[in-house]
């Protein structure tokens, strides 16, 4: 199976100069796990819901840490026409639970490991 047929193509991102109060806001606003960090050069980063946390019990003030200082740099991607165990192999290597989608050099969406879950369910069962 494709990325194509399983990722969430409408992914909401933030800049990498906001605060990291705004990323938890638009992530509990969306029912986000994480936001890709965009800049005008396109993809950056990504924060995490794990990240967010990271901020919350440091000594940073989370209205004023940035995206920047806690967000993933250049982070694992992977493209539509990848197969799902291609992402699910990225995953496992870098210990991660998203991959920003890719095609020509454009975000167009998020891959969750839950986006996953019946790939993996087909595949165990030998389909």
């Amino acid at each position: 199976m494709k990325v194509l047929r399983v990722f969430h193509r409408d992914a909401v991102c933030i800049e990498g100069w906001e605060s990291v109060r705004e990323a938890a806001r638009r992530m509990h606003a969306g029912g986000f796990s994480c936001l890709p960090v965009v800049s005008a050069d396109g993809l950056v980063g990504i924060i995490t819901e794990r990240d967010v946390v990271e901020a919350m019990a440091g000594d940073d003030r989370p209205e004023t840490a940035t995206v920047f200082d806690y967000m993933t740099e250049a982070p694992k991607t992977v493209c539509p026409d990848d197969d799902c165990s291609v992402a699910a192999t990225e995953m496992l290597s870098v210990g991660c639970r998203h991959l920003p989608v890719m095609d020509r050099g454009m975000l167009v969406g998020i891959l969750s490991a839950r986006d996953l879950l019946p790939f993996a369910a087909t595949a165990g069962m030998g389909r």
